[in-house]
């Protein structure tokens, strides 16, 4: 799976656009590499907050 074959949900979108601007690109590419590698192929507002939260964790 791609990038590019990634389905991002509406409110995950809203969600993002609330990332300042200029993180926005790295968030992204972020949340879309951790999707990939746990086998998901949509992007949810569940999916970011569970990547978040692990990420404050570390």
């Amino acid at each position: 799976m791609s990038q590019n074959e990634l389905i991002w949900d509406d409110d995950a979108l809203k969600l993002l656009e609330k990332v300042p601007f200029f993180v926005r690109k790295i968030a992204k590419k972020k949340i879309e590499k951790t999707a990939i590698e746990t086998g998901a192929v949509r992007i949810t507002v569940e999916l970011m907050e569970k990547i978040k939260s692990e990420r404050m964790a570390s």
